[in-house]
């Protein structure tokens, strides 16, 4: 099943805005880092990926890399938007001063899968169109203006996005 579209000029319901308001929190983002990673490939399975479109919060979806080093598949839900047909993901590791592992999969095995369909994934590299998409992703969810604010004060890393583009 293709994951749900997800407009980053759409309205949001007063869930999805309390669910991201939350996650802004500390306790949230605890949650988002530390539990929401291992029960949220569970609820999608479930769901039949219906989760958490059905609940109306922030969307995510699961997405399967290969491994850099093992060259195993590696499996991560991850926020996502899409800027016409292609699907956008931000490397943000909840603000963190390292990408996530998933980066580095993507960055050494470009190939991977979202949902269920198989894409090439490109970091974005251009500065206009990093900035236009990062500003689009802010729409999505304003935890992404926290994470290049507090990473842009301390000289830290620029966060990378990826456009993926269907195989």
């Amino acid at each position: 099943m293709p994951v749900e579209y997800v407009d980053p000029h759409g309205k949001r319901s007063w869930i999805y805005r309390a669910s991201e308001q939350f996650a802004r929190t500390r306790v949230g983002r605890r949650w988002g880092m530390h539990v929401a990673p291992r029960i949220d490939p569970w609820l999608y399975r479930i769901s039949n990926g219906r989760y958490p479109v059905v609940m109306g919060m922030v969307l995510n979806a699961p997405l399967l890399t290969t491994g850099a080093k093992t060259g195993q598949p590696r499996l991560v839900h991850v926020v996502y938007f899409h800027d016409g047909a292609d699907p956008i993901i931000i490397a943000s590791y909840g603000g963190e001063p390292r990408n996530p592992q998933w980066y580095h999969n993507l960055k050494a095995h470009p190939e991977c899968q979202f949902g269920d369909e198989d894409f090439i994934a490109t970091e974005v590299t251009d500065p206009d169109e990093y900035d236009r998409l990062y500003q689009l992703a802010e729409c999505v969810y304003s935890g992404f203006h926290d994470y290049r604010i507090a990473m842009a004060s301390t000289g830290g890393r620029r966060i990378p996005v990826f456009r993926l583009r269907r195989r």
